[in-house]
């Protein structure tokens, strides 16, 4: 098994490599917003307001938008920044395609000197290989995006609802 995963980051090149440090920052920069998504959601769920002093509307909007900032925001950074890095590895892929091609070309070009056929697989496989590796690392980072996406409109809707909530309840008293 080592011995196929060493096989395969050699024929890459070194675009594959790329992909793999991208995979890592995709994936963990994924898990965090992840985690942080959840557990502010939570938070709203469980959160009660009828605790905090609230005498104004003005009050209660100020509170509602200073938890928005504190634990929101975070998360709202990070989404375009992950967008912009699952946009990448295709790319980034497709690059290492077109090395794998000036490789495969190159051995077409020397007829003469040696093994052409050797440096054109060793071009189409290095094509083939990077050209994958950046779909499967961008297919499913794309799918975990929109659920992070979806899980933060949640939340916001959620937490509208107990400002709207909240501030029924204040102009009924």
């Amino acid at each position: 098994m080592n011995d196929a995963i060493v096989t395969i980051m050699k024929e890459g090149g070194l675009t594959l490599w790329a992909l793999l440090v991208l995979a890592v920052m995709i994936y963990s920069l994924t898990a965090s917003v992840w985690a942080r998504c959840l557990g502010v959601s939570k938070k709203v769920a469980r959160h009660s307001w009828e605790a905090e002093d609230h005498s104004s509307s003005r009050t209660v909007e100020r509170d509602f938008a200073a938890f928005e900032l504190d634990e929101l925001a975070w998360i709202e950074r990070r989404i375009p920044f992950l967008g912009v890095l699952i946009g990448a590895a295709p790319l980034l892929g497709l690059l290492g395609t077109v090395g794998g091609m000036l490789v495969t070309f190159s051995g077409m070009s020397s007829q003469g000197r040696g093994a052409p056929i050797d440096t054109i697989s060793t071009g189409i496989s290095q094509a083939l290989i990077t050209t994958q590796a950046g779909l499967v690392i961008a297919v499913p980072a794309a799918f975990f995006l929109a659920l992070i996406k979806r899980e933060n409109e949640l939340t916001q809707l959620q937490l509208e609802k107990q400002l709207h909530q909240k501030l029924g309840g204040l102009a009924a008293s």
